[in-house]
C-alpha cells in the first residue's frame, strides 16, 4: 500500500520533515503524484536508518567537486560559473581526499552530492524515449550515458537546465506516474547543465539505484577517474582507491 510523508514519518518514527530530506536525497525513493509524494511498501522497506556518509553539499559545491575529477579543457569551461574562491578550493581538496581515502566512495559520493540538482520522475510514451534522449536540452546521465555500458532504451535518465525543465515536460507530454507504476523518465533539474557530463557526476546518479549492475558501474566509472588521475599524477595519494572499488 502506497504511503503518504507523514505515514511514513510516523511508522519510522521521525518528523515529516525528516521523511521529505530522505526523499530529496534518494535514500528513500518516492513519486510526486498530484503535487504529494507517495512511498511504495517495498521502497520503504529498503531504507535502513543510519548516519549517512556524509553531510549533503550545496549544488554550487557538488558541481565544484565533479568538476575537479576531470581534465576537458571544454568542460571545465562551461563551469567557470563554479570557479571556486581560496576557501572553497582548501574545503575541495578536503573533501578529494576523503573521497579518494575512504572505504565507502560510493555511499560517501551519494550523501555529498544528494543536492546535485531537483529530481523529478515522469511517464512517457516508450515510443517518445528515443527521440527525447535526442533532444538538444536533454543531457543523459546515469543508465543513459555510454560511461555506464547499460544504455537501457526502455528509459531516459538525464540532466535539464532548471530554466527549461516546464517546456521540456510541455513538449514531449511528460506526465507524473500513475500509483504504483515507475518512471520510465528520471530528469535532474540544476541552474547550470555542460555539454559533457563530467564522469564523477555519471557515477553518483548510478550509486542511487540498488541494482547490482547499476553499482558496479558506478564503481567501474570511480576507478576509471582515479586510473586517469593517476597516470597524471603519481604522487596523488589515491593508491589504495581502485582496489577498494574493484573489490567492494
Amino acid at each position: 500500500m502506497p504511503l503518504s510523508i507523514p505515514e511514513l514519518a510516523k511508522r519510522l518514527n521521525v518528523n515529516e520533515s525528516r521523511v521529505r530530506q530522505l526523499v530529496h536525497s534518494g535514500r528513500i525513493r518516492g513519486q510526486r503524484i498530484g503535487g504529494r509524494w507517495i512511498i511504495e511498501e517495498s521502497d520503504a522497506a529498503q531504507y535502513r536508518p543510519g548516519k549517512p556518509a556524509g553531510r549533503p553539499l550545496s549544488e554550487r559545491s557538488a558541481w565544484q567537486l565533479v568538476s575537479c575529477f576531470w581534465d576537458d579543457p571544454q568542460l571545465h569551461s562551461a563551469l567557470d560559473y563554479f570557479e571556486p574562491s581560496p576557501l572553497e578550493k582548501h574545503r575541495l581538496n578536503e573533501r578529494i581526499s576523503r573521497l579518494q581515502n575512504s572505504p565507502g566512495p560510493l555511499e560517501l559520493l551519494s550523501a555529498w552530492l544528494a543536492n546535485r540538482a531537483e529530481k523529478f520522475e515522469f511517464s512517457s510514451s516508450p515510443a517518445d524515449i528515443a527521440e527525447l534522449r535526442e533532444d538538444n536540452r536533454v543531457r543523459p546521465s546515469g543508465v543513459s550515458h555510454p560511461r555506464s555500458g547499460l544504455l537501457a532504451n526502455s528509459e531516459l535518465e538525464a540532466y535539464v537546465r532548471r530554466d527549461e525543465l516546464k517546456d521540456i515536460v510541455r513538449d514531449w507530454l511528460l506526465v507524473e506516474p500513475a500509483p504504483g507504476k515507475k518512471p520510465n523518465v528520471i530528469l535532474r533539474a540544476a541552474e547550470h547543465i555542460p555539454d559533457e557530463l563530467p564522469p564523477l557526476l555519471v557515477a553518483a546518479d548510478l550509486a542511487e539505484r540498488p541494482g547490482v549492475r547499476e553499482q558496479q558501474a558506478a564503481r567501474e566509472i570511480l576507478w576509471s577517474i582515479h586510473a586517469h588521475q593517476a597516470s597524471r599524477d603519481v604522487g596523488r595519494t589515491a593508491g589504495s582507491m581502485a582496489s577498494r572499488l574493484r573489490n567492494p
